[in-house]
């Protein structure tokens, strides 16, 4: 990862326990950092961009720019998926398979991407022509599908960077962590301002899910009081 003295730095922001993280860790190292999240239309969006306007408006930091939000409904693309339609969530102990979203990862990374080449413009102009735009996200080493592999960010990098013009990095310092580590590595408000949760009811997690029951699992496994109020 480059050093301070680099151009800012985006984070793929979902709310969740590892892109907050990636934030104060950023932060905390003295990068300046620009948040992106993508609402793509589905049933957990709206709590989720409360949740990560939040935690942004928590940090006191001249750093941390605004939050950028972009839209770009996936619904007619997902069609009958329960991640737009609200049916049939997976609740606790569902397996990874029903959580899977399909090209979520090159969706997001492809966005994030194209908006910080727009807004981070002026600062790589003024950086060395070789200065790479980076992309940082929480993938740890939970994740078990094709999208979330080292492999595949690398094969991400190269066509990005044709696009951008200019080298392209996805930073991932989590992948080869796991959420407990994670937690026990994050400070309490972090964690506390965090957002897991597919079918939150208004604002609020519901506790049932298979989101939440990872959330609720990896505290317990953490060894750390788990700071969220559920609604279930």
């Amino acid at each position: 990862m480059s050093t301070a003295s680099s151009p800012p730095i985006g984070v793929l922001l979902g709310g969740g326990i590892e892109s907050t993280a990636v934030v104060t860790r950023l932060l905390d190292a003295g990068r300046t950092v620009v948040p992106v999240r993508i609402n793509c239309g589905l049933v957990w969006d709206a709590a989720e961009s409360h949740h990560a306007r939040r935690f942004c408006a928590a940090q006191q930091t001249d750093r941390l720019r605004p939050l950028i939000e972009i839209e770009l409904g996936l619904q007619g693309f997902l069609g009958q998926h329960w991640a737009t339609t609200g049916r049939e969530i997976p609740l606790t102990g569902a397996s990874s398979a029903d959580l899977e979203i399909p090209l979520r990862n090159l969706t997001l990374i492809s966005l994030a991407v194209r908006k910080l080449m727009e807004v981070l413009a002026a600062d790589l102009s003024a950086a060395s022509d070789d200065s790479p735009l980076e992309l940082a996200i929480g993938t740890t080493a939970d994740n078990c599908y094709r999208d979330g592999s080292r492999e595949y960010f690398d094969r991400c990098e190269d066509v990005l960077s044709l696009e951008a013009g200019r080298p392209v990095e996805i930073v991932t310092p989590f992948l080869h962590l796991r959420k407990p580590q994670i937690i026990r590595e994050t400070d309490p408000v972090t964690l506390a301002l965090s957002f897991s949760c597919v079918s939150p009811c208004e604002l609020v997690p519901c506790g049932r899910c298979i989101k939440c029951g990872r959330r609720q699992m990896a505290f317990r496994d953490a060894g750390v009081p788990d700071p969220t109020a559920y609604a279930s």
